[in-house]
């Protein structure tokens, strides 16, 4: 578009109808010319009523009073209803919207006061040719004024230079002013300069208000991008001071601000004290800020572990593996070597003749074997579901003193003892009776006893205490005099076929399963079972269970010195 029809085209915008925005843009134009005008209003009332009194006491001596005050008295009351006007917006708090009739109706008042400027050229004619001239000054400064002081609202300025200049015009042309040929072509090009330079200011707005607008949106569809990403964003200044952040960051840092560094950094970790993981990249601006961006890799860590837990799991399965195939070669192997051994000497094709002796002690020997191989199938199959976690588990009220008694005469006929003089078994009346599963709680103690028997000094006796800690929870430890466990195999004791000393081992049997079934069957009733050992003074193995474990018909007393039985236990081997 060239600069004419560009002309022509504001010059229609700035002439016509004020019509209703139609845009962002005329909207934010009207509210900005609708501001100025108010703030206008008394300014404009008062340059209006000092100038029409310095005009009408000047002229007094060239015309009647009463053509004076017929002039003044409309100029009078246009200046109070604007001052009336301004003092009634102000009190309201001002113009909360746009409000295109008000604007019109400016325009149309500023074009009724121009006319009663432009009418003075009637109202002020003498005979006078220098008063006349003097009138037309002083009508063309006012419509420069007003176009000046009115330039951001160019619409009601130029209303007002219209109304007064035309109606200037006409009045010299009408009666006759020697001048008015000249002011006539003075008052043209002086009219063509003022809207021109309305046009350009009106334009100017209009301008500014775009830039201001299209700046808006810039940032709002910058801040929408920022705060929509699933990225902690956050912008300070050179002072640290935080000037942008979205709500990822506001949500990970509401009450500490993060660490970064001022320069710029790439890829470097952060764990917050909610747990989650972040990745924190920082960049150094041109003005001495930084841009901080922070991603939640919470997911990528989880994984990571997982996998590491994952391999740490194939490792332990794998050297489970190792241990299960080395020791059952030798547990499985021994038994079954007896069995087919002696069952083929006992056969009718064997060539050695056996007495009922010989028969009684082979088979002896074959029904041993294969108990030890029972067991062991039963260690492994327990495992099995204890792992799978399908062992039900079936709390109900035991005996204590039964239990211990039951376990010890198995665990003793497992290890070929005849006897259970062995034993020094006391149980405190705090647990006279247990609530719990009677087949995983024998299980344990029949365990727990087995293997004191098997590494305990001949000619001592096992210690077996039952009774309530001091925390009022209950439990059953089993006291051997063995050469103990080193500290550093505690828990590796509990690894499913891992055995301390497997020389040691193989020679009393087992499938190093033991403890490992122990362990889980006590956590599936909500209990542990823990080992307390010293090197060449014995081992303590504690079944502890819930409070709940108390049965009802144990004496409810608070525990007392006499009832901790743990205590003398563990003195000997801590």
């Amino acid at each position: 578009m060239d600069n004419s029809s560009r002309s022509s085209s504001w010059a229609k915008t700035l002439f016509k109808t004020l019509p209703k925005p139609s845009s962002a843009s005329e909207e934010r134009v009207y509210a900005e010319m609708q501001r100025l005008m108010v703030r206008l209003l008394v300014p404009m009332a008062i340059i209006n009523l000092v100038n029409g009194l310095i005009y009408s006491v000047a002229f007094l001596q060239y015309v009647e009073p009463w053509r004076v005050a017929l002039w003044f008295t409309p100029v009078l009351l246009f200046s109070s209803m604007q001052w009336l006007g301004a003092r009634s917006i102000n009190k309201r708090g001002g113009l909360t919207r746009v409000s295109v009739k008000l604007l019109r109706k400016a325009e149309w008042s500023s074009l009724f006061l121009g006319v009663i400027w432009g009418a003075s050229a009637l109202a002020f004619h003498s005979e006078n040719d220098l008063a006349n001239l003097f009138i037309c000054i002083v009508i063309a400064g006012m419509s420069a004024g007003t176009m000046s002081i009115l330039g951001p609202v160019a619409r009601v300025g130029s209303r007002f230079l219209l109304g007064s200049v035309t109606m200037m015009l006409a009045c010299n042309i009408a009666l006759g002013s020697p001048f008015a040929l000249e002011v006539t072509l003075l008052a043209l090009s002086f009219m063509a300069a003022l809207i021109i330079g309305g046009l350009r200011n009106y334009r100017h707005i209009f301008e500014m208000v775009e830039q201001s607008i299209e700046s808006e949106w810039a940032r709002e569809r910058l801040a929408d991008a920022i705060e929509s990403s699933n990225d902690a964003f956050a912008f300070y200044d050179a002072n640290d001071v935080l000037l942008i952040a979205n709500a990822r960051h506001r949500d990970w840092f509401a009450s500490e601000k993060p660490e970064y560094s001022k320069e710029s950094e790439d890829s470097v970790p952060v764990l917050l004290d909610s747990g989650r993981w972040l990745m924190r990249s920082s960049r150094k601006t041109g003005k001495g800020g930084a841009v901080v961006v922070h991603t939640d890799i919470t997911a990528l860590k989880t994984r990571e572990r997982e996998l590491i837990e994952a391999q740490r799991e194939a490792v332990e399965a794998d050297e489970a593996k190792s241990r299960f195939l080395s020791t059952m070669s030798h547990e499985l192997r021994t038994p079954m070597n007896i069995i087919l051994g002696f069952s083929k000497l006992m056969t009718g094709e064997s060539k050695i003749s056996l007495s009922p002796d010989d028969v009684r002690e082979y088979a002896d020997n074959i029904h041993a074997s294969g108990t030890h191989l029972l067991k062991l199938i039963n260690d492994i199959i327990d495992y099995s579901k204890v792992g799978l976690e399908r062992m039900p588990v079936h709390s109900v009220e035991l005996d204590t003193r039964a239990l211990l008694s039951e376990a010890i005469t198995l665990a003793a006929g497992f290890e070929g003892k005849a006897s259970t003089d062995g034993f020094d078994v006391s149980v405190s009346a705090k647990l006279a009776s247990l609530y719990a599963d009677e087949t995983a709680t024998k299980r344990i103690l029949i365990n727990l006893v087995t293997n004191a028997i098997r590494f305990n000094e001949p000619g001592k006796k096992i210690v077996i205490r039952a009774g309530v800690d001091a925390d009022g929870a209950p439990f059953i430890a089993v006291r051997d005099f063995g050469h103990g466990i080193p500290e550093g195999k505690l828990e590796k004791v509990f690894e499913a076929f891992y055995q301390a000393d497997s020389q040691f081992d193989r020679d009393h049997g087992g499938t190093g399963l033991g403890l490992t079934l122990c362990r889980h069957l006590a956590r599936l009733m909500s209990g542990d079972v823990v080992l307390k050992s010293r090197v060449g003074v014995g081992t303590t193995a504690i079944l502890s269970l819930p409070p709940s474990a108390i049965g009802k018909n144990s004496s409810r007393a608070a525990p007392s010195d006499d009832d901790e039985w743990i205590g003398p236990i563990e003195r000997d081997v801590a």
